[in-house]
């Protein structure tokens, strides 16, 4: 069964981020992603005390600045790599790089991939 290329009606009060993803139009939503950054989980991390800034920390914050370079350069491939190995270090996996990994799995033509991390993200950013 395909897809029907008939447009969604959308409702009144519609985020741009809903909007972009109804025009599926993938590069709009990487610009929301991009100049949202992490706010729905700031301070979650960045509260650390002396203690606490370890190598595996400085390892954690590289490997998530490193995506979000390859994913602010559209550099899709990258940017999966370095979101992967990041959800593996973390304890609690952040939704927000789940997001970003979905939207790079997209483009690069893994619909699969990216709809297990859309799961994935829900649990973390209902």
């Amino acid at each position: 069964m395909g897809l029907s290329k008939t447009p969604v009606p959308l409702p009144t009060m519609i985020s741009p981020l809903g909007k972009a993803c109804a025009r599926m139009d993938l590069t709009a939503v990487q610009d929301i992603l991009l100049k949202t950054g992490y706010k729905e989980e700031e301070g979650a991390d960045n509260e650390l005390s002396f203690q606490e800034w370890t190598q595996q920390v400085r390892d954690m914050l590289n490997t998530k600045k490193f995506g979000d370079i390859a994913f602010r350069d559209k550099d899709f491939k990258n940017a999966i790599y370095y979101y992967s190995k990041l959800v593996a270090m973390m304890s609690v996996p952040s939704g927000t790089v789940f997001v970003r990994r979905v939207l790079s799995y997209l483009i690069i033509g893994q619909p699969e991939l990216a709809l297990r991390d859309a799961m994935q993200a829900q649990v973390w950013l209902p």
